[in-house]
């Protein structure tokens, strides 16, 4: 058999022999090939050496040889590696040429294939490394260009941000051990200095000395790291002696390598004066409607009383009539006498004197005090007290004066024959034992749209209402640590809901 007769008669083999050594070499990256990829690959090449040996055809073994050197390169492979890929096709062929050619043609045959395994290697090399070295000038131009573009943005990053803290109109700061490493334009002439006579300067000579131990402890404990970056006001001490609000926002990070505060101080003196002037507004829009409730529910009363006594001193009246103009006069000044309390109360503040009491005692106290007006209108009153609550912590007083504010509310609003509500229960709310008493009636109730300002004084849907009882029920709930709650009663009504906490 000749050189062809082998190659073509063991094509086959050669591949399959050069593929299983290439996927069984673990010391090389072709161990992780896959295997039908691979087998492909070897199979072109075979190909091509065929036509290399036999014919003396480079073309195609040229291209592949190229072909490869790319992949390989791009692939992570070494020269190394691929160079003994290719010596391995020479030890897959050489026992095959040995069984099968006689030795006169041998050792031509056997030089043949040196020469060709030589010039292959050789060309690979010098093209793989060509390619490798344009890879790595590639590679620098990319590096540089990559720094250089770094460098730019970074320079550019830094003007812009020198800009920016420069022009700001709050001041800008950086604490190094507690001495000003730099400062802003703005932040030297919120204090009526050069940025030049601020440099160097212990931060606590800007600071009102009413101030400095705010501003210490706040520093001292973003040093220690017990408080993050928070906001404090303060009073900054101006060159000329001025005490000024300010408000300052500072956190711990580095500068320069070491350890710095950096912070933003805002001048807010006339938010300050614009919050001053705001609450005595508010101070005096709350006396002007104070005093024109008051003028209006005490107004009313007095005029009714003068009229009565004028018609009492002026004219012959029976007794009969009299009696009656007595008895009105009687309820106008415990109308004037009732609302001047309760603006008392609403305004006052109090004590509690707390105790456990009975729950069913307090409630059956306080529908005592209103049974004859119940009765009068008619009115039926279903109480359901939980028996997991026998016992309450509260001020017996203020709590009767509560209900029964919301049990007149409730038979005030209710026509004759209507019904009231009187229920209670346990709960626990935020890992504490509450209670909870309500009071429903089903009257016409309140609309949704008016129920946030139920409790604002001199609120009141009722004729010739005043408007304090519910303020006042609020504040003696909350008082107690509690709240209340008001909520539509399905299908009619209102309820009033007290939430307390128990011990």
């Amino acid at each position: 058999m000749d050189l062809a007769d082998v190659l073509d008669r063991y094509h086959k083999q050669i591949v399959e022999t050069w593929a299983y050594h290439m996927l069984n070499d673990q010391s090389s990256r072709y161990s992780d090939e896959p295997a039908e990829e691979l087998t492909t690959l070897i199979d072109y090449a075979t190909s091509c050496f065929r036509k290399a040996l036999v014919d003396d055809q480079w073309t195609d073994l040229g291209q592949f040889i190229n072909f490869i050197a790319h992949k390989r390169l791009h692939g992570g492979f070494t020269l190394s590696e691929v160079q003994r890929a290719f010596e391995q096709y020479r030890a897959t062929v050489i026992p095959l040429l040995v069984a099968n050619i006689q030795p006169p043609f041998l050792m031509q045959t056997l030089l043949r294939l040196h020469q060709i395994m030589v010039s292959t290697v050789t060309r690979f090399s010098a093209y793989f490394q060509d390619l490798h070295e344009e890879l790595l000038r590639n590679q620098a131009k990319f590096l540089e260009q990559e720094v250089a573009d770094r460098t730019r943005k970074l320079a550019e990053s830094e003007r812009k941000y020198k800009i920016l803290v420069e022009d700001i109109n709050d001041g800008y700061f950086v604490l190094v051990d507690g001495t000003i490493v730099y400062a802003n334009n703005a932040f030297a002439q919120m204090h009526g200095y050069e940025s030049h006579d601020i440099l160097g300067r212990h931060y606590l000579d800007f600071v009102a000395p009413e101030s400095s131990a705010a501003v210490r402890t706040a520093y001292s404990g973003s040093r220690d790291g017990t408080v993050l970056a928070s906001r404090l006001e303060y009073l900054r001490l101006h060159r000329d002696g001025r005490q000024l609000p300010t408000e300052i926002m500072a956190k711990l990070t580095s500068y320069g390598g070491e350890s710095a505060n950096i912070g933003i101080c805002r001048d807010i003196s006339e938010r300050v004066e614009l919050e001053r002037k705001t609450r005595e507004a508010e101070k005096l829009n709350a006396l002007a409607k104070f005093t024109a409730s008051l003028a209006h529910e005490v107004n009313n009363p007095l005029t009714a009383i003068k009229m009565n006594v004028q018609m009492f001193s002026e004219s012959q009246l029976p007794e009969k009539d009299r009696g009656k103009l007595l008895s009105t006069t009687l309820h106008e000044i415990e109308q004037i006498r009732r609302c001047i309390t309760e603006m008392m109360n609403l305004t006052i503040p109090f004590r509690l004197n707390c105790r456990f009491v009975s729950l069913r005692d307090l409630v059956e106290g306080c529908l005592r005090i209103v049974e004859q007006r119940i009765a009068y209108q008619g009115v039926r009153v279903l109480c359901r007290l939980s028996g997991k609550v026998t016992e309450v912590w509260v001020d017996p007083e203020r709590m009767e004066q509560a209900l029964i504010n919301l049990l007149l509310n409730a038979l005030e609003a209710l026509p004759k024959q209507g019904r009231i509500f009187v229920s209670s229960r346990a709960s626990w709310e935020k890992g504490q034992p509450s209670i909870h008493i309500r009071i429903a009636d089903n009257g016409p109730g309140i609309p949704k749209e008016k129920r946030p300002y139920v409790f604002d004084p001199f609120f009141s849907q009722k004729a010739g209402g005043i408007g304090l009882g519910l303020g006042n029920v609020k504040k003696i709930v909350e008082a107690h640590g509690g709240r209340v709650e008001v909520t539509e009663r399905i299908p009619q009504g209102i309820a009033f809901t007290l939430v307390l906490p128990q011990k």
